[in-house]
This record gives structure tokens, sequence and C-alpha cells, in this order.
């Protein structure tokens, strides 16, 4: 179609535009095509480049790119102009690009055909994860040609399934544990107390000073293991019952503050600022797993073997107003950059790899119709603010 009937051609679109038409867009695009002297091959590759979701791209000899489909935009929030000229290896994430480069080359050198992965590409708003598939170009240049598909939802489907996966394997194992732990602890509690009582009979034959440190000790024993009972008895109803009932968060975040009592002992100190009596409708057991991946996260931000004095946690309870109550987690931490900021809730992702990921959080939060933020400054600590509807 010459350049001349195409203007014929969108004159005619625009008076009576058949459902079948080429769109005003696209006569444009072949219309500004063939004024710059593309052959028609080249005018059909470009133009059905331009139809697909997926990214369509194509690297020169040295591995730059020379074309790239509009959908890029979309994928990366940066602009085709921008990047054209570059290298596509340039584009992926740093720990995939020896990989994607070493098999480009392989396309390049028609070592091999083509290849098909999934990667990180380097996008405005984070990496977003793509299939990358690439062919080596029929021209026999070293050229490649090539599509990047989006798929970061479905890995975070992916991230998800594996999680919960765990989380019911868990779910199924706990019960047996607890009951194999209750039973020797009760055996020790049944010896402590019995020791305990035992001390007024040899009072009179050791020096009572002695027998002061012996009481002491095996209390200090006693203490131990019966706070031992009690972290045995929030596990065993850490899993998430499928019944809603009333849920008492003040009480519950007692609960997860004594879970995290003996990480927490040589980072800092735990402060409780409850300023409400917070009663929420839900799951007990899902609510302190969501609420102990933030508390959790909050205590390893503290540095070990710091100023224990100055560092803390504080968990703070208060209404919000129109029948909601919020949670907050404060934590005197080093805080968190922007970037990962934009992904903590994603699944799979963590700030660092000995943290808990907070996706499943976000999940168990939304799950009762909550909404959970949080904000962050360098050097000052991390704010998790979690909101919930009370219970009527």
């Amino acid at each position: 179609m010459a350049y001349q009937q195409l203007s014929q051609a969108l004159a005619f679109e625009e008076e009576s535009p058949s459902p079948g038409a080429l769109s005003r867009m696209g006569m444009l695009a072949l219309a500004e095509s063939l004024r710059s002297g593309l052959s028609a091959d080249a005018l059909r590759y470009h133009f059905l480049a331009e139809q697909l979701s997926e990214v369509v791209f194509h690297l020169d000899g040295q591995g730059n790119l020379t074309f790239l489909g509009p959908t890029w935009t979309a994928l990366t929030g940066l602009a085709v102009e921008d990047v054209l000229g570059q290298p596509l290896a340039e584009m992926v994430h740093p720990e995939e690009r020896p990989r994607v480069q070493a098999l480009l080359d392989a396309i390049a050198a028609r070592v091999q055909a083509s290849f098909r992965l999934e990667l990180k590409l380097l996008a405005a708003g984070g990496p977003r994860w793509v299939e990358l598939a690439a062919h080596s170009s029929p021209t026999g240049q070293g050229e490649v040609l090539g599509t990047l598909t989006d798929v970061t939802e479905r890995r975070q489907l992916q991230a998800r399934l594996q999680q919960s996966d765990k989380l019911a394997t868990l779910g199924m194992l706990v019960p047996g544990f607890t009951h194999e732990m209750n039973n020797p602890l009760a055996f020790m509690l049944a010896n402590l107390d019995y020791l305990l009582s035992s001390m007024g009979d040899i009072a009179g034959s050791a020096p009572a000073p002695q027998v002061a440190e012996w009481r002491e000790a095996v209390g200090e024993v006693r203490e131990g293991a019966e706070r031992l009972r009690q972290l045995i008895g929030h596990l065993r109803s850490f899993r998430s019952e499928s019944s809603q009932g009333p849920v008492d968060l003040n009480s519950l975040l007692d609960s997860v503050g004594q879970m995290v009592s003996s990480t927490l002992r040589s980072r800092g100190r735990l402060v409780r600022d409850y300023g409400a009596r917070a009663i929420v409708a839900g799951s007990e057991g899902g609510l302190r797993q969501a609420l102990l991946n933030l508390v959790l996260h909050a205590v390893l931000s503290l540095r070990d073997g710091g100023d224990t004095e100055e560092n803390e946690v504080r968990l703070v309870t208060r209404e919000a107003g129109g029948g909601s109550v919020v949670v907050e987690v404060h934590d005197t931490g080093a805080g968190l950059p922007p970037e990962q900021l934009s992904q903590i809730f994603e699944p799979g992702f963590t700030p660092h790899e000995a943290r808990p990921a907070l996706s499943v959080s976000r999940e168990l939060i939304r799950g009762l119709g909550g909404t959970i933020t949080v904000t962050s400054t360098l050097g000052r600590g991390t704010v998790f603010r979690v909101t919930l509807p009370m219970a009527s």
C-alpha cells in the first residue's frame, strides 16, 4: 500500500470506520514507516510487533537493541528511545547478566539457535520477572530476535503457593511436636516443684546461705521451664484456624512478645503502648502469624549486641475511628531504603535473608478486611501500621 493510498484510507476511516478496519493509530504508524522508506516486509514486522502484548526486540551483531516493541514502556516504565542502542544484557538484573550474556553470545556465534529462560529485568518501579525467548536471526549476521513476556504475577502466585504449602506442612507437624515437648516438660516442672518443697528438710544440715542459693537456682530453672511451657502453648495456637471469633489484640501482642523475647534480649527492649482495648473479629492463629512476622522483622532489624536500653521494639494499639483499630510495630533499627520499601510485601522478597518474608502477613491481614502499610527512615527505624475492623 503506497503512502498516498494510506492517506486516502485514513480519510475514509474517519468518515465511516468499519469494525475490521485498521485503526487510525496503526495506519499512521504504517504511513510513517512507508515515508521513512521501509520495505513491505519490514512494515509487516513492525506493525505485528506493535500489536503483541509481549515485548518484541531485535539485537544487532554486538548485542545492542535496535528495535523494541512499544509494550516495553508498559512493562518497565522506561522510554523505548532511552534504551535503544544499549546492550540487552545491561537491562537485566546484575545477578542474571553473565548467564544471559553467555547465551546471547552463543546465539550470535550460531553455536545454538535459541534459548528460553525466566529472569529479572530492571524496571523503573523495581525488578520485573520476564520470560526471555531469543532466536538466531535468519540473516546469519549474528543478530538476535526475541520476546520478553511479563511473568511477574505468575511468579508471585507460585511464591504464595509455596509459602502456603510450607505453612500447611508446619501446621500438620506442630500438634505432634508440642505433644512430645509437653510430656517431658511436665516431668521437669513436677520434679522442680519437689526440689523446692524439699529445701526445708535440709535447712538444718546445710548452711543457710547455701540452701538459699540452691533454692534460687532451682527457682530460676523452674521459671525457665514455665516460660517454655507457655511458649509451647502459643505454638499450638499458631496454626491459622478457619473459625472467626473475637480476638484481643493486646493479649495477642503479649504472647507474640514472649515468643520473640529470647531473640530480643541481646538486641534491645520491648515496650508496650496499648491505648485501646482492641477486640477484632478474625482467626487468632492467622492474626498471630501475621503480627509475629512483623514483630520478628522489627527485632531482627536491631543490631545484635547493641545498646539494649537505647534500642527498642514498640508495640502500639489505638482506636482509629470509624470502627477500626490500629496496631503499630516500631523499631529503632537501621531503616529500609526506598527501593526495598516498594517490594517489602512482595512474595519471596525479604530485605535480609535472616528476616521473615512479609507477603504472608499482608495476605492474612487483607483476608481479615484490614490493611497494612510501612514507613521507614534510614538510620531511624521502621514502622509497620496495621488497621483492622473492630468486632461489633
